[in-house]
């Protein structure tokens, strides 16, 4: 199982959707890319969870769009905006931005 505990955003921008995220650290330190973590997710049917704002643990699911493009969401969120991901601390990205 892999628990998301953190997002790694690309730049000073507000995030608005989970396809901005650049990478994700899971429970265990590591730092994930977004586009292999979504791989893992929809290919492997792998479990992974995300701490909502209350410490509870919700799951994340991943599809491969027409283009052939990994998407993440949570499930019960169908906006976007308001997607638990987007809820979790954000970092700064490897270039200290």
């Amino acid at each position: 199982m892999i628990l998301v505990e953190k997002i790694y955003r690309p730049g000073h921008e507000p995030i608005t959707s989970v396809d901005q995220i650049a990478k994700f650290q899971t429970n265990d330190g590591y730092i994930t890319p977004y586009h292999v973590l979504a791989r893992e997710i929809g290919a492997d049917k792998e479990n992974c969870f995300y701490k909502n704002s209350e410490g509870k643990r919700k799951k994340v699911v991943a599809t491969k769009d027409a283009a052939g493009t990994w998407q993440l969401k949570t499930i019960g969120s169908t906006d976007a905006t308001t997607d638990g991901l987007l809820s979790l601390p954000r970092m700064l990205n490897n270039w200290g931005d």
